[in-house]
Protein backbone atom coordinates (compact mmCIF):
# COMPACT_ATOMS: atom_id res chain seq x y z
CA UNK A 1 0.00 0.00 0.00
CA UNK A 2 2.76 2.71 0.45
CA UNK A 3 4.00 1.78 -3.11
CA UNK A 4 1.37 2.36 -4.45
CA UNK A 5 -0.26 5.66 -2.20
CA UNK A 6 3.69 6.62 -2.81
CA UNK A 7 3.80 6.83 -6.35
CA UNK A 8 0.11 7.26 -7.30
CA UNK A 9 0.89 11.08 -5.11
CA UNK A 10 4.85 11.22 -6.99
CA UNK A 11 2.92 10.93 -10.33
CA UNK A 12 0.17 13.29 -9.62
CA UNK A 13 2.87 16.38 -8.51
CA UNK A 14 5.55 15.60 -10.96
CA UNK A 15 3.85 13.64 -13.71
CA UNK A 16 6.80 10.92 -13.50
CA UNK A 17 8.49 9.04 -11.14
CA UNK A 18 11.69 6.61 -10.93
CA UNK A 19 11.63 3.91 -8.54
CA UNK A 20 14.19 1.92 -6.24
CA UNK A 21 13.68 -0.09 -3.52
CA UNK A 22 16.42 -0.80 -0.83
CA UNK A 23 18.27 -3.86 -2.35
CA UNK A 24 19.04 -2.85 -5.29
CA UNK A 25 22.56 -1.56 -6.60
CA UNK A 26 22.87 0.79 -9.51
CA UNK A 27 25.60 1.48 -12.07
CA UNK A 28 26.81 4.99 -12.34
CA UNK A 29 24.75 5.16 -15.71
CA UNK A 30 21.60 4.70 -13.98
CA UNK A 31 19.87 7.90 -13.32
CA UNK A 32 20.79 9.04 -16.98
CA UNK A 33 19.69 5.98 -18.51
CA UNK A 34 16.49 6.26 -16.96
CA UNK A 35 15.75 10.58 -17.29
CA UNK A 36 16.84 10.06 -20.42
CA UNK A 37 14.21 7.03 -21.17
CA UNK A 38 11.37 9.24 -19.61
CA UNK A 39 12.09 11.88 -21.66
CA UNK A 40 12.51 10.41 -25.48
CA UNK A 41 9.37 8.00 -24.70
CA UNK A 42 7.18 10.95 -22.70
CA UNK A 43 5.10 11.12 -25.30
CA UNK A 44 4.66 7.40 -27.08
CA UNK A 45 1.13 6.28 -24.49
CA UNK A 46 2.12 2.84 -26.33
CA UNK A 47 5.23 3.19 -24.00
CA UNK A 48 3.99 2.84 -20.49
CA UNK A 49 7.12 1.06 -18.11
CA UNK A 50 11.05 1.10 -18.10
CA UNK A 51 13.29 -0.72 -16.30
CA UNK A 52 17.01 -0.19 -15.33
CA UNK A 53 17.63 -3.90 -14.53
CA UNK A 54 18.31 -6.88 -16.82
CA UNK A 55 17.68 -10.39 -16.18
CA UNK A 56 21.05 -12.80 -17.44
CA UNK A 57 19.71 -13.47 -20.60
CA UNK A 58 21.59 -14.14 -23.99
CA UNK A 59 22.04 -10.86 -25.52
CA UNK A 60 22.58 -12.62 -29.45
CA UNK A 61 20.69 -10.38 -31.59
CA UNK A 62 19.30 -7.77 -28.55
CA UNK A 63 19.15 -4.41 -29.60
CA UNK A 64 20.99 -2.17 -26.50
CA UNK A 65 16.88 -1.31 -25.48
CA UNK A 66 14.05 -3.47 -26.66
CA UNK A 67 10.50 -3.74 -25.71
CA UNK A 68 8.83 -7.14 -23.98
CA UNK A 69 5.65 -6.97 -21.66
CA UNK A 70 6.41 -7.51 -18.31
CA UNK A 71 7.36 -4.58 -16.60
CA UNK A 72 9.65 -5.45 -13.88
CA UNK A 73 10.01 -3.89 -10.77
CA UNK A 74 13.38 -4.12 -9.50
CA UNK A 75 14.32 -0.84 -10.52
CA UNK A 76 11.33 1.36 -12.91
CA UNK A 77 10.08 4.14 -13.92
CA UNK A 78 6.91 5.56 -15.56
CA UNK A 79 4.43 8.71 -16.13
CA UNK A 80 1.09 9.71 -14.91
CA UNK A 81 -0.30 8.66 -18.05
CA UNK A 82 0.47 5.27 -17.72
CA UNK A 83 -0.02 4.92 -13.81
CA UNK A 84 -3.80 5.75 -14.19
CA UNK A 85 -4.71 2.94 -15.10
CA UNK A 86 -2.80 0.80 -12.09
CA UNK A 87 -5.45 -1.37 -10.67
CA UNK A 88 -5.28 -3.76 -8.23
CA UNK A 89 -8.25 -6.18 -7.75
CA UNK A 90 -8.19 -9.41 -8.18
CA UNK A 91 -11.47 -10.47 -8.98
CA UNK A 92 -11.39 -8.19 -11.84
CA UNK A 93 -8.66 -9.87 -13.31
CA UNK A 94 -10.28 -13.14 -12.73
CA UNK A 95 -12.54 -11.95 -14.99
CA UNK A 96 -11.01 -10.47 -18.10
CA UNK A 97 -7.90 -12.64 -18.32
CA UNK A 98 -8.85 -16.06 -20.35
CA UNK A 99 -6.24 -19.24 -20.88
CA UNK A 100 -4.78 -17.82 -24.00
CA UNK A 101 -4.14 -14.45 -22.71
CA UNK A 102 -2.53 -16.05 -19.62
CA UNK A 103 -0.38 -18.21 -21.51
CA UNK A 104 0.82 -15.36 -23.17
CA UNK A 105 0.83 -13.15 -20.17
CA UNK A 106 3.31 -16.10 -18.32
CA UNK A 107 5.53 -15.89 -21.27
CA UNK A 108 4.44 -19.10 -22.96
CA UNK A 109 4.43 -20.35 -19.35
CA UNK A 110 7.76 -19.48 -19.00
CA UNK A 111 7.03 -17.95 -16.07
CA UNK A 112 4.41 -18.59 -14.06
CA UNK A 113 3.42 -14.48 -13.59
CA UNK A 114 -0.35 -14.95 -13.04
CA UNK A 115 0.34 -17.57 -10.37
CA UNK A 116 1.12 -14.61 -8.16
CA UNK A 117 -2.76 -12.86 -8.74
CA UNK A 118 -4.17 -16.22 -7.38
CA UNK A 119 -1.57 -16.21 -4.61
CA UNK A 120 -3.12 -12.56 -3.85
CA UNK A 121 -6.62 -13.76 -4.51
CA UNK A 122 -5.84 -16.96 -1.96
CA UNK A 123 -4.18 -13.97 0.78
CA UNK A 124 -1.05 -16.41 0.66
CA UNK A 125 0.91 -12.73 -0.44
CA UNK A 126 0.11 -9.14 -1.32
CA UNK A 127 2.03 -7.34 -3.89
CA UNK A 128 1.78 -5.10 -6.02
CA UNK A 129 3.64 -5.26 -9.00
CA UNK A 130 1.77 -8.03 -10.11
CA UNK A 131 -1.04 -6.00 -10.98
CA UNK A 132 0.92 -3.05 -12.09
CA UNK A 133 2.50 -5.49 -15.19
CA UNK A 134 -1.82 -6.93 -15.50
CA UNK A 135 -2.52 -2.90 -15.80
CA UNK A 136 0.33 -2.46 -18.05
CA UNK A 137 -0.94 -5.64 -20.08
CA UNK A 138 -4.74 -4.90 -20.46
CA UNK A 139 -3.72 -1.77 -22.11
CA UNK A 140 -1.48 -3.24 -24.80
CA UNK A 141 1.52 -1.25 -23.07
CA UNK A 142 5.08 -2.15 -23.67
CA UNK A 143 7.75 -2.19 -21.04
CA UNK A 144 11.79 -1.13 -22.02
CA UNK A 145 14.55 -2.92 -20.95
CA UNK A 146 18.02 -2.61 -22.17
CA UNK A 147 20.06 -5.29 -22.88
CA UNK A 148 22.76 -4.72 -20.10
CA UNK A 149 21.78 -4.18 -16.76
CA UNK A 150 22.22 -0.62 -15.08
CA UNK A 151 20.93 -2.09 -11.57
CA UNK A 152 21.68 -5.39 -9.18
CA UNK A 153 19.58 -6.73 -7.17
CA UNK A 154 21.51 -8.10 -3.77
CA UNK A 155 18.15 -8.86 -2.04
CA UNK A 156 17.91 -12.36 -2.41
CA UNK A 157 20.02 -13.33 0.70
CA UNK A 158 17.27 -15.02 2.17
CA UNK A 159 16.10 -11.75 4.30
CA UNK A 160 13.39 -10.85 1.57
CA UNK A 161 9.72 -10.56 2.06
CA UNK A 162 9.30 -13.11 -1.00
CA UNK A 163 12.26 -14.33 -2.00
CA UNK A 164 14.55 -17.46 -1.08
CA UNK A 165 19.40 -17.14 -1.26
CA UNK A 166 19.79 -17.57 -4.94
CA UNK A 167 22.40 -16.14 -7.00
CA UNK A 168 20.35 -16.94 -10.57
CA UNK A 169 19.50 -13.19 -11.18
CA UNK A 170 23.27 -11.85 -10.63
CA UNK A 171 24.06 -9.51 -12.92
CA UNK A 172 26.82 -7.55 -14.25
CA UNK A 173 26.31 -3.58 -14.24
CA UNK A 174 27.22 -2.31 -17.45
CA UNK A 175 30.73 -0.61 -17.49
CA UNK A 176 30.26 2.58 -20.07
CA UNK A 177 26.92 5.12 -20.67
CA UNK A 178 26.03 3.97 -24.24
CA UNK A 179 22.57 4.57 -24.69
CA UNK A 180 20.59 3.63 -28.35
CA UNK A 181 16.88 3.68 -27.67
CA UNK A 182 14.70 1.66 -29.61
CA UNK A 183 12.27 3.36 -31.86
CA UNK A 184 10.77 0.29 -32.96
CA UNK A 185 7.43 -0.01 -30.47
CA UNK A 186 6.59 -3.28 -30.96
CA UNK A 187 7.61 -6.50 -28.62
CA UNK A 188 10.95 -7.81 -29.26
CA UNK A 189 10.39 -11.39 -30.52
CA UNK A 190 14.47 -11.90 -29.71
CA UNK A 191 13.76 -10.07 -26.08
CA UNK A 192 11.03 -11.94 -25.96
CA UNK A 193 12.24 -15.17 -26.45
CA UNK A 194 15.30 -14.60 -24.30
CA UNK A 195 13.44 -14.48 -20.87
CA UNK A 196 11.35 -17.11 -21.99
CA UNK A 197 15.05 -19.63 -22.62
CA UNK A 198 15.80 -17.94 -19.42
CA UNK A 199 13.45 -18.73 -17.10
CA UNK A 200 12.59 -22.00 -19.13
CA UNK A 201 16.16 -22.96 -17.49
CA UNK A 202 15.50 -22.10 -13.75
CA UNK A 203 12.73 -25.05 -14.08
CA UNK A 204 14.15 -28.34 -12.36
CA UNK A 205 13.09 -31.13 -13.83
CA UNK A 206 10.51 -34.01 -12.85
CA UNK A 207 13.07 -36.22 -11.52
CA UNK A 208 14.60 -33.56 -9.71
CA UNK A 209 11.85 -32.66 -7.80
CA UNK A 210 11.20 -36.32 -7.10
CA UNK A 211 14.35 -36.87 -5.70
CA UNK A 212 14.37 -33.46 -3.51
CA UNK A 213 11.06 -34.76 -2.50
CA UNK A 214 12.16 -38.22 -1.64
CA UNK A 215 15.41 -36.70 0.50
CA UNK A 216 12.86 -34.63 2.80
CA UNK A 217 10.75 -37.26 3.64
CA UNK A 218 13.98 -39.94 4.36
CA UNK A 219 15.17 -37.33 6.40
Amino acid sequence: NNIIDGVTKIVNKYGKIIVLEDDLVTSPYFLKFMNEALEFYKDEEKVMHITGYSYPIKQNGLEDTFFIKPASCWSWATWDRAWKYYKKDVDYYFSVFDKKMIYDFNLNNAYKYFDQIIQNKQGKINTWAIFWYASVYLQSGLSLHPKESYVQNIGFDDEGTHCKATTVYDVELIKEPKINFTTNLIESKDGRKAHEDFFNSLKVSFVTRVINKLKKIIK
